[in-house]
């Protein structure tokens, strides 16, 4: 029996959300899915395709007021769909945005999937749900399941105004699944077991309730006792929405997106001397200092037994859109965000050679995070003479109200071999409310010169208001500490495009943009000077469609500069100084040579460096430097071959390289390059589809990810799984 607690007002969201799966109950009893006879299982289609397109005719769904297809968008835009995810058994949001171009992610407890996309890593890449970001991914973002994801767009550099102040790495927006009206009652539902006792399933249903209304009702749980000793882990994301459309050019969507999850207490194994190590793990780092990793500490846990992790988030969101006149349509959505987060952990490992043992520390942090706002955006279709004219434009107001515990309560030390977790110990809480006013405006619009010549331009104007307050333990107000502030960023950008054929178009994009207020500025004192960072991206890039030959393929060149660097440095510090610029190359493809045989592959080429920079907190000269967590190249390849042997079974994989990376500003810590292989083979009947997938076949030791702020440890990445998995929709 699966028995789900959920905490206070999440009791009433999960009756909303169980309410659709009573009524398709008997649509359910009505599916007969075993009656099938041996020569109907074997004649049927696979559905899921292993091997992705690049979508280059579909219409993306983000940062795209004006409805263009892909090809006629002049910056780029990754898309990964449900079939995707589904067939390569992509269960993680971070799994899945590392199969796009030049991405790598990682999974630290202190900052949750994290991105590094186009040379700039943490807060540079905006993360967004269902288009509305509630602030900086480094405080706010959760590991996310993609079972309740229609899709994932990855929008590369600032070249989006819809969604803020442009960051330089670019947007990920997850795409939740919405009722369809046109669509019969279905039900999907799945189930996974995997190494490590890790179990997952999830439940989705489509519910017409009328030729005006419909509903969607998508629950996922997973959990997991994790590879590394007493790291178990969990959780659940049940999203539900109602729709009502009363007329052809008017619709009501309600939406709800309840999220409760605990992190693996994992938070990395420490550094130590060469000399003192017995099974040296060198191939995967190298030290300035002849430090390594040991094999026998790879699986053992130095976090304290009362250790947390976790989070519980509840989204609300109305929106209202209506066609007015056949050139005109308007949208507004009303939001409001509730989550409280908790971190108590010992979080940092450093080994002392004089005592051999792991001196640990310990750091607690409580969030209490409101966010809440409204969003009106229109876009209105008219002719200039012969040439036709969108305008695009928004109007929105957000605020944000966050409230910060935080302490660091005296440490300890473990043996490095055989640590006793030990207890947290007392509480004494610092108190930092903070409280963010954003006004925001932007125009975008797109001018048809000829048939095949397009032009773009836009602007956004942005007020923010942020207001800081800190309090030592006793609860006194730190006058000094606290402070206001006023930012009124500009941000604006030009782009073209030229559709030399059907097959090829070619486009160039200038934009500008600055980093947000972000957990940066959440943490910041009223002596530390700060401004925004301003950035600056050129692109140029070819789109093209090949159908002699069934492939997509997807070009791109890029320099980006983000200057004024605000960086934080430690759990409360930051500086702001310095350039970071990056330059690169990205390519896409994919190809059916067969109609049963896919190929695809990405490639990414990254040069980044700090032009000038000195940590202001340490005194590193970072001048020249490589940024932490950007490899020079990352690459993916995917093959699939269905109806195997005329069998109604597909296998495929794929390959992944990513190559070495700094683990610090000073490049002394060097994570070494890896490759990692995954297979898989799906057998798909009428209604089911059995999956078995392999991860990380060759078992390849590597880190995946360097958490800036705990220098003296790594977190090593998952040994080789097996999954088994079951998915049945009718």
């Amino acid at each position: 029996m699966i028995k789900i607690k959920l905490r206070g007002a999440s009791q009433p969201l999960l009756l909303l959300c169980m309410w659709p799966l009573a009524a398709s109950i008997q649509a359910a009893e009505n599916a007969d899915l075993f009656e099938m006879s041996l020569d109907e299982l074997l004649n049927v289609d696979l559905t899921g395709s292993a091997v992705r397109d690049l979508n280059l005719e579909t219409t993306p769904a983000s940062a795209n007021p004006f409805n263009l297809s892909a090809q006629h968008l002049p910056f780029s835009i990754d898309v990964i769909e449900r079939k995707t995810m589904r067939a390569r058994g992509l269960t993680s949001v971070t799994g899945a945005v590392e199969n796009l171009v030049g991405v790598i992610s990682g999974e630290s407890p202190a900052e949750p999937s994290s991105f590094a996309m186009r040379g700039f890593i943490r807060d540079s890449v905006s993360v967004l749900r269902d288009g509305i970001k509630l602030g900086p991914a480094s405080m706010t973002m959760r590991p996310h399941n993609t079972f309740n994801l229609q899709q994932i767009d990855v929008i590369k550099g600032p070249a989006t105004l819809q969604y803020g102040q442009g960051t330089a790495s670019g947007v990920i927006n997850m795409v939740t699944r919405k009722p369809q009206l046109d669509a019969p009652t279905s039900t999907e539902a799945f189930v996974s077991q995997s190494r490590f006792d890790t179990r997952e399933w999830g439940i989705g249903i489509n519910l017409p309730v009328s030729a005006q209304s419909a509903a969607r009702v998508d629950i996922n749980k997973a959990q997991s006792d994790g590879w590394v000793d007493q790291t178990h882990a969990h959780s659940l994301n049940a999203t539900t929405s109602l729709l009502w459309q009363p007329a052809p050019d008017l619709s009501w969507l309600l939406s709800f997106d309840y999220l409760e999850d605990d992190l693996p207490a994992y938070w990395g194994t420490p550094f130590i001397p060469l000399q003192s190590a017995q099974q040296p793990m060198d191939d995967i780092v190298a030290t300035n200092d002849s430090r390594v990793l040991d094999q026998r500490t790879r699986y053992l846990n130095y976090n304290v037994e009362d250790s947390r992790s976790d989070s519980e988030h509840l989204w609300f969101r109305l929106s209202i859109n209506w066609q007015p006149t056949g050139s005109l349509s308007l949208t507004n959505t009303l939001f409001h965000f509730k989550a409280d987060r908790a971190w108590q952990n010992a979080e940092s490992y450093v080994f002392n050679p004089v005592t051999g043992l792991v001196d640990r520390d310990r750091f607690f942090v409580f969030h209490d995070h409101i966010f809440y706002g409204n969003q009106f955006e229109g876009v209105y279709r008219h002719q200039i003479g012969r040439m036709q004219h969108q305008l695009a434009f928004g109007l929105e107001f957000k605020a944000t109200d966050f409230s910060r515990e935080r302490g660091f309560p005296a440490g300890d030390s473990v043996s490095l071999f055989e640590p006793v977790a030990g207890q947290f110990g007392a509480l004494d809480k610092h108190l930092s409310p903070t409280d963010i006013q954003q006004w925001g405006v932007y125009v975008n619009n797109t001018l048809s010169v000829t048939p095949n010549w397009r032009l773009f331009g836009g602007l956004r104007r942005d007020h923010i208001k942020l207001d800081r307050d800190n309090y030592d333990d006793s609860g006194t107000f730190l006058v000094d500490e606290s402070f206001e502030r006023t930012f009124t960023p500009l941000a604006y950008q030009l782009g073209a495009t030229y559709q030399f054929n059907e097959s090829l178009s070619l486009y160039t994009h200038w934009s500008t943009g600055h980093d947000p207020v972000g957990s940066n500025i959440y943490l910041v004192n009223a002596n530390e000077n700060f401004d925004f960072t301003d950035i600056r991206q050129y692109e140029v890039g070819a789109k093209a469609i090949l159908p002699a030959w069934h492939s997509e393929l997807t070009a791109a060149w890029y320099d980006i500069a983000r200057r004024n660097i605000l960086l934080l440095t430690s759990h409360d510090t930051v500086g702001n100084s310095g350039t970071h610029v990056a330059r690169g190359l990205e390519l896409a493809i994919t190809s059916q040579p067969t109609p049963h045989f896919r190929i695809g592959g990405n490639i990414a080429y990254t040069k980044a460096s700090y032009e000038s920079f000195v940590d202001p907190d340490f005194g590193v000269n970072a001048s020249g430097h490589t940024p932490p967590n950007v490899p020079k190249i990352v690459a993916n390849a995917w093959f699939s071959w269905d109806q195997v042997l005329s069998l109604p079974l597909e296998i495929g994989g794929g390959i992944r390289h990513v190559s070495d990376r700094y683990a610090n500003f000073q490049n002394s810590v060097t994570f070494k390059r890896y490759e990692t292989l995954t297979l898989f083979a799906a057998y798909q009947f009428e209604h089911s589809r059995f999956n078995l997938s392999v991860r990380n076949l060759l078992n390849e030791e590597y880190v995946p990810w360097a958490d800036i702020f705990y220098p003296e440890q790594a977190a090593i990445a998952a040994p080789r799984t097996v999954e088994l998995s079951v998915h049945i929709s009718y």
